[in-house]
């Protein structure tokens, strides 16, 4: 059985393809397989942020008994080196519009023809993969990601609005400056930043509504886990986010229309303050289910059998 090794970018902050990547390689060594995480940016450092279980690679040695999974974003001539030591490898596509982010189109063509399988974690990654290589259909396997109900619910709901101003910061500091001046006094807003994952859970519990600028993203993990908090979600989908960015729980706002953006958040504001309207369970039921642990994992054994086969 091979060893399956997930390749994780070089950042240092919250990303939740950092914690997807975590979680897969969590979970497929407890259905059995094998699976740890590489960071590319060397020995001596882990991410922090959030809880996790997964195995950790300690050294850069790699052997034939590996399978390394590369992110979009960091393929470069990673794939060509690992064809030298007759290392099988797969791409993990997170986001298709970066796919052809800093690498030449003709290597990066080679690659993926290369690749023993292509997993996508959206409709959204594969039709951007397919865009690109359509000779590369029967490579791709979808996989999912999942998102702890335990730890993401509602507690002590408050009048408080919530946003991630890492997320096009020009953006979300405009509509946050906007609705500031016509909220109603006991309404408030505050950005998620510098935070740990049960920070950000306990702040999204509090919160009522979850400003999203999503920009060009395969299946945004913000939202979903302000929506399983009991939020509505008001703003961009990023595209991916498209696949579960329904009402009533999900309001699409065309990205860049922060009139619209305001107008629909004070909306929100004076259905809650009139109607008491919340985002209850019988409101989120198919997005749990889309986002269960139950279906990650069943997504997951895809993967292994495409890889072991």
């Amino acid at each position: 059985m091979k060893n399956i090794v997930y390749f994780c970018p070089s950042v240092d902050f919250p990303v939740g393809g950092v914690k997807v990547i975590h979680r897969h390689a969590e979970l497929i060594d407890a259905m059995g397989a094998r699976a740890e995480v590489f960071y590319c940016w060397g020995e001596g450092r882990r991410v922090e942020w959030f809880r996790h279980a997964a195995r950790i690679r300690a050294h850069n040695r790699f052997s034939p008994d590996d399978f390394v999974l590369l992110p979009e974003s960091l393929v470069g001539d990673l794939w060509a080196r690992l064809i030298e030591l007759d290392i099988d490898y797969g791409v993990f596509v997170q986001n298709g519009y970066l796919v052809t982010r800093g690498t030449n189109a003709d290597d990066l063509a080679a690659c993926y023809a290369r690749a023993k399988c292509i997993a996508c974690i959206s409709e959204d990654a594969v039709r951007c993969v397919l865009q690109l290589f359509p000779d590369c259909a029967d490579k791709i396997v979808r996989v999912t990601y999942s998102v702890d109900d335990a730890v993401f619910r509602a507690a002590g709901k408050e009048r408080l609005i919530t946003y991630m101003p890492r997320k096009m910061p020009e953006h979300s500091a405009l509509v946050s400056t906007l609705l500031r001046r016509g909220l109603p006094p006991a309404w408030s807003i505050q950005p998620i930043d510098n935070m740990s994952e049960i920070e950000v859970a306990a702040t999204l519990a509090r919160s009522r509504i979850f400003l999203a600028f999503s920009e060009l993203e395969g299946l945004p993990v913000p939202p979903v886990e302000a929506a399983f908090c009991g939020n509505f979600v008001i703003g961009y989908t990023g595209q991916g986010g498209k696949e579960y960015w329904h009402a009533p729980v999900f309001e699409s706002i065309e990205s860049g229309d922060v009139m619209a953006f305001t107008a629909a958040v004070q909306r929100r504001v004076h259905a809650i303050e009139t109607h008491k309207t919340t985002v209850g369970d019988n409101l989120l039921f198919m997005l749990k289910e889309r986002f269960s642990s139950e279906r990650e994992r069943k997504t997951l054994a895809n993967l292994i059998a495409r890889i072991e086969a």
